[in-house]
């Protein structure tokens, strides 16, 4: 965090000094006193840039970072009410963890880091180099390509366990899918998803086929299940 301190005529002119130094509004600084002055010495102040939480969540995901021993840079950037960041360097495959156990475990702490406050409720995305695009995209390909031996077989198909992420990425992939339906069972951390192939319907229609001496034999219309 940014600190200085500044003399002036009084607390005010001090204050007034620093914040013009800074270039900064007087609610973006936390103030304090050093001496007040008089009619024989000056006002003294010091002037420190509150953090925001983005300077929060960069500090804290860096403490996590030096902790594990890795060589990495953390990166922040901030999107409407989401703070995303990026970890990259040299031990970047251990951030990932297999399978993205140890980004997700990353995340976790940081957004309860975070949302400490509770009148704050920003949301996070934490990613290591690429990895959770390249990771969605895998688990799209892997989601559709078991969609089609479901329908092939016509049998349920349960993924291993998955943390909540993956296992977005599955209903994603096959959200628009009519053939099957996904979903999500067990207890973390052995929560898992399960494909499953709907239910056929067969709809039987009225025709004059179905008439005997002008007459109907049978009633159709309604639609029957197959299970």
């Amino acid at each position: 965090m940014v600190s200085i301190e500044k003399e002036g005529k009084n607390v005010e002119n001090a204050i007034a000094l620093g914040l013009e130094q800074l270039g900064v509004e007087r609610d973006e600084v936390v103030i304090d006193v050093i001496r007040e002055g008089g009619l024989f010495s000056k006002a003294k102040v010091r002037l420190t840039i509150k953090a925001t939480p983005k300077d929060e969540l960069c500090e804290y995901i860096e403490g996590l970072i030096r902790f594990m021993g890795l060589d990495c840079s953390v990166t922040v950037t901030e999107t409407e009410d989401t703070l995303n960041c990026e970890i990259a360097g040299k031990d970047s495959p251990i951030a990932i963890g297999y399978r993205g156990e140890v980004l997700s475990a990353i995340q976790y702490l940081a957004t309860i880091y975070l949302n400490r406050n509770e009148k704050s409720q920003l949301k996070l995305n934490v990613d290591v180099e690429g990895y959770r695009q390249r990771r969605q995209e895998t688990l799209h390909a892997l989601a559709k390509r078991l969609a089609d031996k479901v329908v092939r077989q016509g049998e349920p198909i349960d993924l291993e366990p998955m943390n909540t992420i993956d296992r977005k990425s599955i209903h994603e992939a096959l959200a628009n899918d009519e053939r099957v339906i996904t979903e999500s069972k067990g207890d973390d951390p052995n929560r898992y998803v399960s494909i499953i192939p709907k239910e056929k319907e067969i709809t039987y229609g009225t025709s004059n086929s179905f008439k005997k001496s002008g007459v109907k034999t049978r009633t159709f219309g309604q639609k029957k299940k197959r299970f």
